[in-house]
């Protein structure tokens, strides 16, 4: 994320609004302009173990945010990123979510594969509407879906995700 945009910058790049885009490409990167004039991106995904990521490592991917963010913004300075992070995404094999009852005052919504806020946002209140006893048609909708499967075991797992990451980046190149 960048520290805020000064005056200047913001008007340089047409002082807009907020708003986000979303990649074409499943690697390609994510960007959203904030309402206190930052920029956010993430362009970077990879199996990790998040234990063992270096400070080296994070660095790394700041780099990769920094390159992306000069690719559309190329008048905005070099130091114009603020903070990067990492995080932990949870993946299913067919992509689909957890939304069930497990047990007696027991509901769990997640594993959303990567799709974002607004989709974690939406299960998690049509989960409590659940739970509540209450019903709509976005819990008739998330229930139709298939339920997810499991991932392969270790070390075919990470060979494959290496495999398709390889794949996927290459499709998204221009995206970055």
């Amino acid at each position: 994320m960048t520290r805020p945009l000064t005056d200047e910058e913001y008007e340089f790049i047409g002082e807009p609004k907020e708003w986000g885009i979303l990649p074409v490409r499943s690697m390609g990167a994510t960007i959203r302009m904030t309402k206190d004039r930052r920029i956010l991106i993430r362009n970077t995904a990879e199996v990790y173990n998040p234990f063992k990521m270096s400070q080296l490592d994070l660095h790394k991917r700041s780099i990769k945010h920094k390159i992306g963010l000069k690719k559309r913004f190329p008048q905005l300075p070099d130091d114009i990123i603020q903070s990067s992070w990492s995080g932990i995404v949870s993946r299913s094999r067919n992509s689909s979510q957890i939304f069930e009852k497990i047990d007696n005052n027991i509901f769990v919504a997640g594993c959303y594969n990567g799709s974002g806020i607004g989709v974690g946002t939406l299960f998690g209140e049509q989960i409590a509407i659940k739970a509540s006893n209450g019903h709509s048609k976005e819990i008739e909708t998330i229930e139709l879906k298939n339920k997810p499967t499991r991932l392969p075991p270790q070390p075919l797992l990470n060979l494959g995700v290496k495999i398709r990451l390889i794949y996927e980046r290459s499709k998204a190149r221009s995206e970055i």
